[in-house]
């Protein structure tokens, strides 16, 4: 009998380990997504814009995929994620500007909350337009409102806030701190106390990307595979970064008081609280641009602050507290001082957390993604748009047409 060669051996050996990581991925694959199919295969629906750093292509059509979902998204003929829109009628015309929430990550388009809130209010004396741009902070939200969606005429506009994201983002200082890249537009105030926007960062992001195709944006084929995506999210679970900040990635709006135990930065109590003061000025300073632009036409303006999943889901508030054991949360924090701005500005705010809450203390599970993604589910969709409608009635923002 022949003695096999070690050479022979090494490549048994990696066929061997091949064919384990084809099964393995094939295996994955219809756990995940029913289907052997390549996921993450679909070309991209965003496209480079001058100032807002990314919109959406009018009329593309592509799959937002994540280990969570598996959701077809068709983009209408004016960028946005709903049915085209048309001249306006009788109808009050409602547009909702936000970030990921309204726009309705991993969740159908019947199913996200403007598709829900017109069915609430009644679709024959309403109409919704979704201006909800995922990965947008206010800056963004802000030109999109003076750029686009004022043309839209609509007589009340709902700022959607997102509390975990949208102050980090605001101010380059927090975005340095927050995230690595910096290619957003930002926001400050010079000394008389007057909003400056600043969109340096975004050109030559632009320039970059405005000539490259869509199929040209898919990630690399390595990274479309689900072994390589639950493979990163082991490594990054013992990894530490500078990044990894509860004071920073969490901060300000959930907590009573800053860890600087926690610091990745070596930063003082007095380090973080001077970067947030300046955060939550230029955010209200934001807003009431908004406000103003709005009531300049003649509409109405309105704003919620979105619940994310550390406000809502007990299992998670305790994951957070087992990590970080000395960080002292206040969750409600950032829903107090939107209600005290509201006050002042004369704005009305309406409440997207208390139902939720309600829904989780009695049982509900499934309100949030849970694996890779942590965007609000399609039940909690419906919750929210349930009691948009019931306050948007007490508040008499619904026309009376």
């Amino acid at each position: 009998m022949k003695k096999q060669t070690p050479l022979l051996n090494v490549g048994l050996v990696f066929m061997t380990i091949v064919m384990m990581v084809v099964v393995m991925e094939g295996f994955l694959r219809l756990y995940f997504f029913s289907s052997l199919a390549q996921p993450f295969s679909s070309p991209s629906f965003t496209v480079p814009h001058p100032t807002r750093t990314i919109a959406y292509g009018p009329g593309l059509t592509g799959s937002h995929q994540e280990l969570d979902f598996n959701v077809s998204v068709h983009i209408n003929a004016q960028g946005l994620r709903g049915p085209d829109i048309g001249s306006k009628d009788h109808r009050q015309r409602i547009l909702l500007v936000a970030d990921s929430t309204t726009f309705g990550s991993g969740v159908p388009v019947d199913q996200i909350i403007p598709a829900r809130l017109a069915k609430e209010l009644g679709t024959d004396q309403v109409e919704l337009i979704n201006g909800g741009f995922a990965t947008y902070n206010t800056v963004q939200e802000l030109l999109f409102l003076e750029e686009e969606g004022l043309s839209y005429e609509p007589d009340l506009v709902i700022l959607a806030f997102s509390p975990n994201t949208d102050i980090q983002t605001n101010t380059l200082a927090l975005q340095q701190l927050h995230q690595k890249k910096t290619v957003r537009a930002y926001a400050s105030l010079d000394e008389r106390g007057q909003l400056q926007l600043d969109l340096s960062h975004v050109s030559p992001f632009y320039e970059k990307e405005k000539d490259r195709l869509p199929e040209e944006r898919l990630k690399a084929y390595y990274k479309r595979q689900v072994l390589y995506r639950l493979g990163k999210m082991v490594v990054s679970s013992f990894k530490t970064s500078k990044f990894q900040d509860p004071n920073i990635f969490i901060g300000w709006p959930f907590l009573a008081e800053f860890s600087p135990e926690y610091s990745t930065r070596d930063m003082s109590i007095e380090d973080y609280t001077r970067l947030w003061e300046e955060g939550w000025l230029v955010t209200k300073a934001l807003i009431l641009r908004m406000r103003e632009l709005v009531s300049a036409q003649g509409g109405t303006f309105a704003m919620t602050v979105m619940a994310p999943k550390l406000q809502v889901e007990s299992d998670y508030q305790a994951k957070v507290q087992e990590v970080y054991p000395q960080l002292k949360l206040d969750l409600t924090r950032i829903n107090r001082m939107f209600k005290e701005f509201g006050e002042e500005a004369g704005i009305p705010v309406l409440d997207s957390l208390t139902v939720l809450v309600e829904a989780e203390r009695q049982g509900e599970t499934g309100l949030y993604f849970s694996i890779e993604d942590e965007h609000m589910t399609a039940k909690s969709h419906q919750l929210v748009a349930v009691s948009l409608a019931r306050q948007l009635r007490e508040y008499g923002l619904l026309s009376k047409k």
